[in-house]
């Protein structure tokens, strides 16, 4: 498991992964369709698992709700999650929207993101100042995660 994802295992979920298809943007039906897993594994973000209490009902984008029915921080500080889907709740107000992908070793990859920042932390540099004063250490970040097959499609311009 990566550092930046945990696993939903979803009590109720699909035994068998399943595929529907849907657009790759809601609003530009001319960008295409993409294939989309759900199972009863998923991956959400560590940072959501992390703010999750049991009892807790979330919205799964593009699937529905579910409620959290178990949160367990293991020694080594990883969150195991579980949870209930209540697919007939169409009532997505006032709850965390989580994204999320099927965990499905054929087709998840590792990808690396990187995220830029501003190189000086001030908009107009004195004379007086060293340059090593004013740059900013944390401008260029990366880090490992877990990618959906449908990325490995991913060209060189293509807006995602």
């Amino acid at each position: 498991m990566k550092d930046s994802a945990t696993k939903l295992i979803l009590n109720n979920g699909p035994d068998a992964l399943k595929v529907e298809t849907h657009p790759l943007h809601q609003k530009n039906a001319a960008l295409g369709n993409k294939a989309v897993l759900y199972g009863k594994e998923i991956w959400v973000e560590k940072g959501d698992a992390e703010g999750l209490n049991v009892g807790e009902k979330i919205t799964l984008m593009k699937w529905g709700n579910a409620v959290i029915s178990l949160k367990e921080t293991k020694p080594d500080g990883s969150i195991e999650l579980h949870a209930d889907l209540t697919l007939d709740d169409k009532d997505f107000k006032k709850t965390k929207k989580l994204t999320w992908i099927a965990v499905d070793e054929k087709t998840n990859f590792d990808i690396t993101l990187v995220e830029l920042d501003h190189l000086i932390t001030k908009k107009k540099v004195e004379e007086n100042e060293k340059v090593q004063d004013i740059v900013n250490p944390n401008s260029y970040i990366s880090y490992t995660a877990i990618a959906e097959g449908n990325m490995r499609n991913v060209q060189k311009g293509d807006c995602i």
